[in-house]
């Protein structure tokens, strides 16, 4: 899939607007943060019914406005260079609305996965940065592009989490029977299973990727080292008898979940950590957890090679590269670091939308590249 234009209407500073995407790279710039920002944000949700900023869907909608609307439409090369057309609309009141070609699609598992997409956003800094929640978002978020079945067994697992937590809120103030839990202990492991496997399968294709590619990014002088953290048991455990630690886990901790009332084993518990390791050739000569030891500079090398890997693992796994979104990241990274990202963009044959605030960025390391300027909720001009 490749998209061709981007329709908007309402969305967030965007009364109404048009974009056309022409060239494999396109520059969107502009000196009003909001705007070129809110474009990509689109982009973000055309591809995954969500944004990747806003808490609420309702955030997005322009000031004063009933309700958004975005419109893409995409070159499907698989079927006679098909035009397929992806439209999302949320009223200010009531749930968004997801069609293709039209057709209302009930299910968002039904919806997403159409075009595959990676962003890097300044939010992306919380994958290293931020709590074990925001390493499972991103995780989540690349898993269910790729499988229906991977969202559908989410959904399942945190409908699951909820009635087991109720029963045991309900069981910690007396009003309910420790009998009752081992019903919803067998759902929790079945579903729980197929989530931490999936997990563990991806991180265990894209860790290699991302050690030579952070390699590349720092000139061999640091190797960045990915280690999967289940929810359920010690990390030495073998994934092959997940079911039995899992029951393991939670017997063991029956007693401080009836106390607390709240599940406290499972794949809702996941993490996984970033270690760096700095290097003089061969030898190891420091290592650090990147969270608490890290670099601002350092934080941002990491999100990238864990972007650019996203990416390869999608392609890998689908035939096709993904849209690329980059969200004011070339001013923000040296020039060693951006003339490594430029070369790899020129090369991977990914559709690319890149924002910034000088439409000199680039210098002249890129060719054919589509420019889009945009002033105030509005495309003011484009050429190429």
């Amino acid at each position: 899939m490749y998209l061709e234009r981007l329709c908007l209407r309402n969305f967030r500073n965007y009364r109404e607007c048009e974009v056309s995407f022409n060239a494999p790279i396109t520059l969107v710039v502009g000196r009003n943060a909001m705007g070129k920002t809110s474009l990509l944000e689109a982009l973000y949700f055309l591809c995954t019914g969500e944004s990747h900023r806003a808490t609420s869907t309702s955030d997005l909608i322009r000031h004063t406005s009933e309700g958004f609307a975005v419109t893409g439409y995409l070159r499907n090369g698989k079927k006679s260079n098909a035009l397929v057309k992806l439209e999302a609309v949320k009223p200010r009141q009531g749930a968004y609305r997801l069609k293709t070609d039209g057709v209302l699609q009930r299910r968002r598992s039904d919806w997403i996965g159409q075009l595959h997409v990676v962003v890097f956003s300044p939010e992306s800094l919380d994958i290293v940065k931020g709590s074990p929640t925001s390493r499972r978002r991103w995780l989540d978020l690349l898993l269910l592009q790729l499988s229906r079945e991977y969202l559908e067994e989410l959904q399942r697992y945190r409908d699951i989490l909820q009635h087991r937590n109720a029963l045991l809120k309900r069981i910690s103030i007396g009003k309910g029977s420790v009998s009752e839990i081992s019903v919803w202990d067998g759902l929790l492991v079945e579903s729980g299973v197929a989530l931490i496997t999936a997990r563990q399968a991806a991180l265990s294709c894209i860790s290699p990727v991302l050690e030579t590619t952070h390699l590349s990014l720092t000139g061999g002088r640091e190797r960045l080292l990915l280690q999967y953290i289940p929810g359920v048991a010690d990390v030495s455990s073998d994934i092959a008898n997940l079911s039995d630690c899992f029951r393991d886990s939670l017997a063991q901790m029956r007693r401080d979940e009836v106390r607390r009332g709240v599940t406290l084993v499972g794949p809702h518990r996941d993490d996984f950590t970033l270690a760096l390791e700095t290097l003089n050739g061969d030898d190891v000569i420091f290592r650090e957890t990147a969270r608490t030891y890290g670099s601002q500079g350092q934080h941002r090398t990491i999100v990238l090679a864990l972007k650019l890997s996203e990416l390869e693992f999608i392609r890998e796994s689908t035939g096709f590269a993904p849209l690329f979104l980059l969200d004011d990241v070339l001013s923000e990274l040296d020039l060693k670091r951006r003339a490594y990202l430029l070369a790899y963009l020129q090369g991977v044959s990914a559709q690319t939308v890149i924002t910034a605030t000088d439409k000199d960025v680039m210098g002249d390391e890129l060719s054919d590249v589509h420019l889009v300027m945009v002033e105030d909720g509005a495309v003011v001009k484009t050429y190429r």
